[in-house]
């Protein structure tokens, strides 16, 4: 990639932070614009220290945005905003840090992405990579960005990337050599104009690919290819005559004439949800020429992640699990499923646009909700004439209620639909928010 001497970085996240470290060391000069102002910006300024830019922070100005040739958006800014479509109109070159970072990046890529499922899955794909091939370097939308992997300066056998809807946005040259579509439902409709609109973003992770190239898709996906990447699926519901399945206890991989099996149980990994991700795995180890050995003993030792229907602990017969990352109605829906009855449902947070009423076929296994944050009163609308709905004001009090509501073998289980951003600084200290007030019960 072509780049100019003159660039902005908007949005001074982990990615802006990391995009402006890069290109100061080729020699660049740098602009940063932030809505943000410099005091709310310390600690990302701090960590730029000895890094020369100038900054533009505050109400973004359409002459900031036009004055250079490049600009580099951060994930969370929106594409859409009408400084950068008239800095668009005036000929600037709009991409993101992911587009950034591919260009410099000569060893293969794998890119998974997906509504839900995408940091288990890329996680797991890190564990199986690295112990047959050595470290390999994990990260993107997981929370390392792929541009510190080029300014590293390391080589890795894979480089293994969890890719949003908001990264592929920017994308014109991004081709993975391996590329995983998890599954997609409505999510990030604050966002997005139309679920369609959505869809579309997700899609344009195989645009690039072509012969030579491997596409992993969840079966049943009817996924507009531009390119010619050879397509396999994977199904945790039925068999497939190329990809990946479970079946009778049993995953599957069926790919070139090769079978291999191995037991579901092995995996301390519970629920549909997580076969899914599991199988997308297998897949991508498959391809990539991995040992059905290494493969198994990564299935044994991956416990997964934090905050994904991860168990506290049980209080009086209850147990409680703390499912945070559940960001969007279809991750509490899968969630759920990993439950016979007798939940008791702590949900809320920001709305993101999707409805609620999923969730009422899961009614037979909600034994109450408790709702907070701002979507609780939507939530309430939506659900409370099949399910008791109990409205609180804060975690402590949701946890409290929730508690109060369980007898000796239910469950409580903290799986919210909504992002944090109304009550928490992340889904992270949600969860650990609501790790910490069930340990001091």
């Amino acid at each position: 990639m072509e780049i100019p001497d003159r660039i902005l970085i908007v949005g001074l996240g982990t990615s802006g932070v990391a995009a402006a470290r890069f290109l100061s060391r080729l020699g660049k000069t740098i602009g940063i614009a932030d809505e943000k102002s410099e005091n709310e910006l310390g600690a990302a300024l701090a960590s730029l220290e000895g890094t020369a830019y100038t900054g533009h922070f505050g109400p973004h100005r359409e002459a900031d945005f036009t004055a250079y040739p490049l600009i580099v958006l951060s994930p969370g800014v929106d594409t859409e905003l009408p400084v950068v479509r008239e800095a668009r109109k005036a000929g600037v070159r709009v991409i993101g840090e992911m587009e950034l970072a591919s260009s410099f990046v000569k060893d293969p890529i794998i890119a998974i992405t997906g509504t839900n499922g995408k940091t288990t899955t890329t996680s797991f794909i890190g564990e199986i990579f690295t112990k047959a091939l050595g470290p390999c370097f994990v990260g993107g939308n997981i929370g390392n960005p792929l541009i510190n992997y080029v300014t590293e300066g390391t080589r890795s056998p894979a480089v293994i990337v969890e890719v949003s809807s908001f990264q592929l946005e920017t994308i014109e040259s991004f081709r993975p050599s391996t590329a995983l579509l998890l599954n997609i439902t409505e999510d990030h409709l604050d966002r997005y104009r139309s679920y369609e609109e959505y869809k579309a973003a997700k899609y344009r992770i195989f645009d690039n690919q072509a012969g030579g190239d491997n596409a992993i898709v969840k079966e049943g996906l009817d996924v507009p290819m531009k390119g010619s990447p050879r397509i396999v699926t994977f199904s945790a519901a039925e068999e497939v005559k190329e990809g990946a399945f479970a079946k009778d206890g049993m995953l599957h991989v069926r790919l070139g004439g090769r079978e291999s099996s191995f037991r579901r149980d092995i995996s301390p990994l519970v629920g549909v949800h997580n076969t899914e991700n599991i199988l997308a795995a297998l897949l991508a180890a498959r391809i990539h020429g991995i040992d059905d050995a290494t493969v198994e003993n990564a299935l044994r030792t991956f416990k997964g992640l934090p905050h994904r229907v991860e168990f506290v602990r049980t209080i009086r017969g209850v147990a409680f699990y703390n499912d945070s990352k559940a960001t969007n109605v279809d991750a509490t829906k899968r969630a759920l499923e990993g439950f016979d009855r007798n939940v008791i449902l702590i949900a809320g947070g920001r709305d993101k646009g999707g409805s609620y009423k999923a969730i009422r076929e899961m009614g037979g296994r909600i034994k109450a909700i408790i709702v907070i944050g701002e979507a609780k009163d939507r939530i309430a609308r939506e659900l409370f004439d099949i399910i008791p709905t109990y409205g609180e004001g804060d975690m402590t009090s949701a946890v409290y209620t929730a508690f109060s509501q369980a007898s000796a073998g239910d469950t409580v289980l903290l799986s919210p639909m909504c992002s944090s951003f109304d009550m928490f600084t992340s889904y992270k200290d949600r969860g650990n928010t609501f790790r910490r007030i069930v340990e001091s019960l």
